[in-house]
């Protein structure tokens, strides 16, 4: 039985995840409720193991669905029809030492905020001098055809536009500097 901890921006999720020859079976850990196990098909179709991107096949209930795995620089992004989710998927070993291990410093000073993939600039919504807060959306970068709102990890000024609409910009290239 091998346990693993998926966290979102705002959830955490842990599963139990067991190989038979009749599949997967994956159940959640749960503190109140009891959750009965589920049987699980997923398969890659067209994925890079090394990574872990690519398309994947999910038969799950009696339902199937396509989930499209992109790295990103600290998670993963997967896409389910038109729904995207940035997951961390942590081993029980990881889980527990992010327990226990010191939170980072709270954000100060200049941060360069960069694209997190390569795509088309198609709106910039600050401008320099600009004051913003937390989640205030900045950029929208569109990739894979889908739109990608790049939001401010804090409040600040900005100091520095780096893109215009109509840009096109590599994974990791500056948008915005704020202060």
């Amino acid at each position: 039985m091998t346990k693993y901890y998926v966290q979102t921006e705002d959830a955490e999720f842990g599963f139990d995840i067991v190989e038979t020859a009749h599949g997967l079976h994956v159940s959640a850990l749960a503190t109140d409720d009891v959750v009965e196990p589920r049987v699980v098909d997923f398969a890659p179709v067209h994925a890079n193991p090394a990574t872990g991107e690519g398309l994947y096949s999910l038969l799950a209930d009696g339902l199937s669905y396509q989930l499209f795995v992109e790295r990103t620089s600290s998670a993963y992004r997967v896409a389910i029809w038109r729904h995207r989710f940035d997951l961390e998927v942590l081993s029980e070993r990881e889980w527990r030492l992010q327990k226990v291990a010191p939170k980072p410093a709270a954000l100060s000073g200049k941060v360069v905020i960069a694209a997190p993939m390569p795509g088309l600039v198609k709106a910039v919504h600050a401008a320099e001098g600009d004051e913003v807060v937390t989640g205030q959306r900045l950029v929208v970068l569109e990739a894979m055809k889908m739109e990608n709102d790049i939001n401010s990890p804090r409040d600040g000024r900005i100091s520095t536009v780096h893109v215009q609409a109509g840009t096109v910009v590599e994974g990791g290239k500056p948008l915005v500097t704020l202060e």
